[in-house]
């Protein structure tokens, strides 16, 4: 398994290239914008390494990304392709629609989670490629799914060489 350091110089170095490589193919800026900041924020905030995350460097997120730490163990569901990702966004919105709520509660914002959960069900519902905040979407999506994959592919690469290097 990899340190988190080499995660994120691999991680970043990797996403570098895509954006260059985007940038290349004439992507539009929403789309290279939208896949630098899904990339950058699922190798430095959300990785798959969200479970230990919050023992080492998260700062102020720590007190929303403690629960994750509890409720997935690392190298578990997190470290899946697909299905990772897709857990700590659902993560994620559950998180934010608790603040939402609390601050609903609290009389400092008019609309609730309920409110949020249903813009958000009527994005989804309404989805249409063509429109750009679908194509936003999609990349941002695309990025952090892509950091996901870099991530677990070091992980599964620096494994097997240390299993080889430790028996000969």
């Amino acid at each position: 398994m990899a340190s988190g350091k080499f995660h994120d110089k691999v991680n970043l170095g990797t996403g570098a290239i895509l954006t260059g490589l985007l940038i290349g193919l004439e992507r539009s800026f929403p789309v290279v914008i939208s896949f630098v900041i899904g990339w950058l924020f699922a190798t430095l905030i959300f990785s798959p390494d969200t479970d230990v995350m919050p023992k080492k460097r998260s700062g102020v997120l720590q007190f929303f990304l403690y629960p994750y730490s509890i409720l997935f163990k690392h190298r578990g569901l997190s470290h899946m392709i697909l299905v990772g990702t897709i857990l700590r966004i659902v993560y994620g919105l559950i998180v934010f629609s608790i603040m939402l709520f609390v601050l609903n509660g609290m009389g400092h914002i008019s609309f609730g989670a309920s409110h949020f959960f249903s813009g958000v069900f009527d994005f989804l519902k309404a989805f249409d490629y063509h429109l750009i905040q679908y194509k936003i979407f999609v990349w941002l999506f695309i990025g952090m799914v892509g950091a996901d994959l870099c991530h677990i592919f070091f992980d599964k690469i620096t494994s097997f060489l240390k299993k080889i290097l430790r028996f000969p």
